[in-house]
């Protein structure tokens, strides 16, 4: 058992507990999501006492020096002193541009985020309304100021009815980020790409394809779309005539639903599992680079296959959809 302290409170933190488990146990309105260390929902001030290395690990360099730390990573030392701080001073203000139905379940929401900061495609930031309600979502194109996303109406979704529903070019929301290292690297140009994505994670993976080819990337593109069933592949007219286009750049759709059986053509749309897919086509080697982006079993299994295949860890970059609704909480407590 430890003692730690948050803005000037006292808490007890179990053996092996973590800030934020001590925090919600003892009821107190902490802002979380993914609980992984991923989508910097649950960042708090560190203010003495000794700090864990983990505390930290992942953050960006900006965020460390501002002594910033993983709630849910962080296991608190006996006295450790930790502040809410502001954490209003990681958001900007990011108004909509333009907002674009891609299906009936999926629209492409375009973001002015004019400043300093560099994004890219596949990275990761979280998207806030003024009521508090927010989602992290990936960036699906990064360009002239300006961020794309791919989002899915989710079933009672809060934040996704709102951006369908009542959504309008100006309105304003509040982004944090970037983070994330699945994205397009340029120094590699001869590296075999191999992109997966499930569901909305198409947008990020599609991003990354792009970006590679404008900077005239050599190596082989291959791009994998999972869907339930057909409706699921919103970008499939677009991705094969982008396959037309570049002769480096191979497309093929997946989906998963039995029903769908007799509609596929066992060519460009395949019944099939992308993860096994993908592990039984290619010849794994050092020169292939992977990315998986989309629900966190896919996530998770796809980067065992591929790294059983061959491929080295640290050549596996994946963005996984796991959250938990952020809320802005109020700091009214005790």
């Amino acid at each position: 058992m430890s003692i730690f302290y948050l803005d000037g409170k006292t808490f007890e933190a179990r053996s092996g507990e973590t800030v934020l488990d001590a925090l919600l146990r003892h009821e107190y309105p902490a802002s979380y999501s993914c609980r992984k260390g991923r989508c910097r929902s649950c960042l708090l001030k560190y203010v003495g006492g000794d700090l864990a290395l983990m505390a930290q690990r992942g953050l960006e360099i900006e965020y460390k020096q501002e002594g910033l730390i993983f709630a849910c990573q962080c296991i608190p030392s006996h006295g450790l002193a930790l502040e809410t701080g502001n954490s209003e001073q990681l958001y900007i203000a990011a108004p909509i541009i333009a907002k674009t139905f891609l299906s009936e379940n999926v629209i492409k929401l375009v973001l002015d985020v004019s400043g300093p900061k560099r994004y890219l495609a596949g990275q990761s930031v979280n998207l806030r309304l003024n009521n508090g309600i927010g989602r992290t979502f990936a960036i699906a194109k990064a360009q002239d100021n300006t961020l794309e996303f791919h989002i899915r109406r989710k079933r009672n979704g809060k934040f996704s009815d709102w951006l369908f529903y009542h959504a309008n070019n100006g309105d304003e929301l509040f982004l944090q980020g970037p983070w994330g290292h699945c994205h397009y690297y340029p120094g590699l140009p001869d590296d075999i790409l191999v992109l997966i994505g499930g569901g909305t994670g198409l947008g990020a993976v599609v991003g990354i394809a792009e970006e590679a080819l404008e900077r005239g990337h050599r190596g082989e593109i291959y791009l994998y779309h999972y869907g339930r069933n057909l409706d699921d592949l919103y970008q499939h007219k677009y991705l094969l005539q982008r396959m037309l286009m570049h002769k480096t750049f191979f497309y093929q759709a997946c989906v998963g639903a039995e029903s769908e059986k007799s509609q596929v053509d066992g060519k460009r749309v395949r019944l099939a599992d992308p993860i096994e897919l993908v592990a039984g086509r290619h010849q794994f080697s050092r020169q292939f680079r992977v990315f998986i982006c989309g629900e966190p079993k896919m996530v998770l299994r796809g980067q065992e296959r591929i790294f059983l295949a061959g491929v080295p860890i640290e050549r596996i970059h994946v963005l996984s959809f796991d959250y938990r609704e952020l809320r802005k909480r109020p700091r009214t407590w005790g």
